[in-house]
């Protein structure tokens, strides 16, 4: 047990070092804990290589008794066996993407260097990493879904709030030929976190403008009806993409995915930048990408500060995507391509 410092000692400590007194775990960094879902079926399965380590763990036993006797698997026993402990063995993702959207996000001062100046849209927010893809940066739905529930656990045992958002810059194609739009797995399991009071912003996709193979050759052309999932799903804040520094000029971006969804509702919801974003990589370098990807973090972080602005908003995730919405500018597109329009994050905190 440590003491508990008086109040004049906590006032003198770097606000770094107050979170790192918060948990331990994170050895400073906001990245609070990290778990990885990529392995998750194999851990299932009990088809992970003899010499994997996660074989060794004590929780083991426990998981091989739920499975064999049929009972419902415990986040409890499986969240350790999952966690990526933040220690010398401490494993760094190998893909890019996830980097780039978190410093969009939450880049602060600890990211700048010399006349290198990178800021998030929350500097000081605290995250977990969950990770759902591999390094190669492929995934299934099985494992985000898996990740949503886990959000959930994660809640509901805690007297407060653990994670108020979760932001996804993904897309998966909806299958047509077996679920309704907006009712598939994912779109399901999203609907369930939005209901459990937590933020869900996710990235409209990339198909607004694709190649296509026809008798003639080759052909290119913009596509409606192209949101990919889970941006089907009605409660989420579904996020196209606009040029970064002259949208009233250029619009929204030609590869952002258009509505309507597929059974004739309206999305996207926003649109916010995400061509030619520069934001963190792995290693401590900065890299330029473009995608709706890059879009959704925007937005997470405009509910992030209006939650943080507004406590009261705690829990409340359909207000949330109202405030957001109704603040939004104009840019004079077609609802189906810009949403209610481009995020105002100013005129939002404005309107409560």
């Amino acid at each position: 047990m440590k003491p508990t410092p008086k109040a004049n000692e906590v006032e003198s400590k770097s606000y770094k070092e107050l979170l790192a007194q918060l948990d331990d775990s994170s050895q400073g960094s906001r990245i609070i804990k990290t778990f990885d879902f990529h392995h998750l079926r194999a851990l299932l399965a009990d088809t992970l290589p003899e010499n994997s380590p996660i074989l060794q763990r004590p929780e083991m036993a426990a998981l091989r008794d739920c499975i064999k006797n049929g009972r419902e698997l415990d986040w409890g026993v499986l969240g350790p066996l999952l966690e990526i402990k933040h220690d010398r063995d401490y494993t760094p993702p190998k893909n890019e993407h996830g980097t780039h959207v978190a410093g969009i996000l939450a880049a602060g001062a600890e990211h700048n260097s010399g006349d290198d100046v990178m800021v998030g849209m929350c500097p000081d927010l605290r995250l977990y990493d969950l990770r759902v893809f591999g390094d190669s940066g492929n995934g299934t739905e099985f494992e985000i879904m898996s990740a949503l529930q886990f959000i959930r656990y994660l809640n509901a045992h805690k007297d407060v709030m653990v994670l108020q958002g979760a932001n996804l810059s993904f897309s998966i194609r909806h299958d047509v030929a077996n679920y309704a739009c907006g009712r598939t797995p994912v779109c399901e399991e999203c609907e369930r976190l939005v209901s459990s009071g937590v933020v869900v912003v996710t990235a409209a996709g990339n198909d607004g403008y694709l190649e296509y193979m026809t008798s003639k050759g080759l052909k290119e052309g913009f596509r409606n009806i192209s949101i990919t999932d889970p941006g089907n799903a009605d409660g989420v804040i579904t996020v196209g993409s606009t040029h970064s520094f002259q949208p009233h000029t250029y619009g929204v971006s030609y590869f952002s995915s258009r509505g309507p969804t597929g059974d004739g509702r309206m999305k996207p919801d926003l649109v916010a930048p995400g061509e030619k974003i520069c934001s963190t990589v792995l290693n401590g370098g900065y890299k330029t990408m473009d995608g709706t990807s890059m879009a959704a973090p925007h937005v997470s972080g405009a509910a992030a500060l209006l939650i943080a602005r507004h406590p009261e908003l705690v829990g409340q995730p359909r207000r949330i995507k109202e405030i957001l919405c109704r603040s939004a500018t104009d840019l004079g597109r077609e609802r189906y391509f810009q949403g209610a329009g481009l995020l105002d994050v100013l005129r939002a905190l404005q309107s409560v």
